[in-house]
């Protein structure tokens, strides 16, 4: 089964040239996006890539629900309801921490207003541990440090391995997510050795590195921008910290694509 990742948004909630956090894993007739930043709806379209359609989106899976996250959601729904090509029909699975349900009552439905939804959405939560069986994969919850119910999920695909972390600090369960990953998708948003159990800085990945977690391919995402330097220089910075370890982590860009597994 050939599937592909689609990186719909690199950024944070800071406004810079990189969409809000979003990506897409596609196995070209069904896509799944994890995380939904604001814009990510639109962001597909511009792939350029047949296996990324609006069309073939089937389920998302938040890891929180801070905006930069989950913001995307309300052009979702609102762009499936009244795309006037290809309206959609189909369920529509929301997959997220527990209060997923309160959250989308309270944060998400409320931008419907009067109308009513011509398609069934479908909330699924996940305690820490939790499974969910897609058409064509398994995504399993790792509960992280960021807000208190942050969740970073392993996704089976194949026979493929792949952690997306979303946004968290240092903490055991990571280890865990990232040791039992082929390939991890992650945040690296702080730089120096700024101390947070929210997110993860320089020394933060100096010691996951030292405890011999990390899978053998890394994409880094979610890099807060730095006073007086571009991204590049940024990623130069990061990659020079990084030393031997470089060849094994990945910068990439908005829009930028893979194959996977």
């Amino acid at each position: 089964m050939s599937v592909k990742l689609a990186f719909l948004g690199t950024g944070t909630c800071v406004s810079t040239p990189r969409n809000s956090a979003a990506l897409a894993i596609s196995n070209g007739k069904e896509m799944i996006l994890v995380d939904c930043g604001g814009g990510c709806y639109h962001q597909i379209s511009r792939v350029g890539d047949d296996f990324f359609s609006h069309e073939m989106i089937s389920t998302v899976l938040l890891t929180h629900f801070h905006a930069d996250h989950a913001s995307g959601l309300i052009d979702l729904l609102w762009g499936e309801m009244w795309d006037p090509v290809s309206p959609r029909t189909a369920p529509l699975t929301l997959v997220g921490p527990p209060d997923l349900a309160p959250f989308a009552r309270a944060c998400v439905l409320p931008f419907i207003g009067e109308h009513t939804i011509p398609f069934e959405i479908h909330l699924v939560e996940l305690a820490h541990g939790g499974s969910f069986h897609g058409s064509f994969f398994t995504s399993h919850a790792h509960r992280l440090s960021h807000t208190d119910s942050s969740t970073g999920y392993l996704l089976e695909v194949g026979g493929t391995r792949l952690g997306v972390t979303g946004d968290t600090g240092f903490c055991d369960n990571l280890m865990t997510l990232l040791s039992s990953s082929d390939t991890t998708i992650m945040e690296w948003s702080l730089s120096g050795n700024a101390a947070t159990p929210y997110h993860l800085s320089d020394t933060d990945f100096m010691r996951l590195i030292q405890a011999g977690v990390m899978p053998q391919k890394i994409f880094i995402t979610h890099l807060y921008p730095q006073p007086g330097i571009t991204f590049d220089q940024q990623v130069a910075k990061k990659k020079e910290l990084l030393g031997a370890e470089a060849g094994r982590f990945f910068f990439p860009k908005d829009l930028d694509t893979t194959a996977f597994g």
